[in-house]
């Protein structure tokens, strides 16, 4: 069983919110992911080009359920990724 934080320690890349969008997407048990769930994470994230994997992300990127991502939802995300990217300079 992960919790958050040491799923942040997957790739030094993850965003705070991403994380937090994968636990509020996919199934967790009192918070924390499964061995399933996290072979599931780890297939979308090293075959990012594949159907399934788009889908997987899609569900994480489309915040509110619409079918699409408007511009709130880009700029919360990328302000953590302009964050961590400002960490790093």
């Amino acid at each position: 069983m992960l919790n958050k934080a040491e799923l942040a320690r997957y790739s030094p890349g993850l965003t705070t919110i991403f994380i937090d969008r994968v636990f509020e997407e996919l199934q967790t048990f009192e918070g924390e992911m499964d061995y399933k769930t996290f072979l599931d994470f780890v297939l979308a994230m090293e075959n990012k080009k594949t159907p399934q994997s788009l889908h997987y992300f899609w569900r994480i990127l489309d915040v509110f359920h619409k079918g699409a991502i408007d511009t709130f939802v880009i700029n919360m995300f990328f302000r953590q990724v302009i964050s961590k990217l400002e960490q790093k300079i």
